[in-house]
């Protein structure tokens, strides 16, 4: 399986309803699901993880032609991480911890194509609500997107900065890049979080992207120097 994500895939789609919920945990909590040499980025102190929830639309990989597009809904709990040393002294990236879908032929496709860690899961989305349920684990999250939520620029301009995921096999890190001409998000208002996938999280804000996002995600490649 490990040879299918070795593949050189550019995938090509469109990215809606975009929120991103950010919350703080505890460093010693998330410290051993990153595997070395990445190393956990500290943001006020704490581990900071950014769900990316979004209706990916028209996706489909470059060699494919549109009549093979497929869609679904994805969310996933992305960990900061401390790639500095890799861009200019700028963190830029995360490391997926786990990703989830409600559809079963998309959890198995994506283990097997890439290094987000699917798993499956029940997604209610109404409106600004997300009730998600992954055996005895859930997550609910709203928010006002009518309301800029607590203002904090440094958040946002961290969250803003996100262009590429790492992942680990077999000691080799490897780095994906992801494209897209603009990315403007902008500040919301959390009125309710909860979660017991992390005992120690806490809410840090949550952005909106009002506009439909054309994206690309380049083939994984190894980074050399990583360490």
């Amino acid at each position: 399986m490990n040879l299918l994500k070795q593949i050189p895939i550019t995938y090509s789609g469109q990215l809606h309803q975009i929120r991103l919920i950010n919350f703080y945990v505890d460093a010693d909590e998330v410290r051993a699901l990153l595997p070395a040499p990445l190393k956990l980025r500290l943001v006020n102190g704490r581990a900071l993880i950014s769900m990316i929830n979004v209706s990916l639309q028209k996706m489909r990989a470059s060699f494919m032609p549109p009549v093979f597009d497929f869609s679904y809904y994805h969310a996933g709990f992305r960990l900061l991480v401390d790639d500095s040393e890799l861009n200019g002294g700028v963190s830029k990236g995360v490391y997926f911890l786990q990703s989830f879908t409600d559809k079963p032929l998309m959890q198995m496709g994506g283990n097997l194509l890439t290094n987000y860690r699917f798993s499956q899961a029940n997604i209610t989305v109404i409106d600004n609500m997300l009730e998600l349920r992954s055996g005895t684990k859930f997550l609910n999250w709203a928010i006002d997107t009518a309301h800029s939520g607590t203002g904090n620029e440094q958040l946002r301009e961290t969250i803003a900065s996100i262009d590429r995921a790492y992942s680990v096999a077999n000691g080799q890190v490897k780095m994906v890049r992801i494209l897209r001409e603009r990315w403007p998000i902008r500040p919301a208002e959390g009125y309710l979080f909860e979660t017991n996938f992390f005992t120690t999280a806490r809410f840090a804000g949550a952005f909106v992207v009002d506009q439909k996002i054309d994206y690309t995600w380049l083939p994984a490649h190894e980074i050399k120097h990583a360490s």
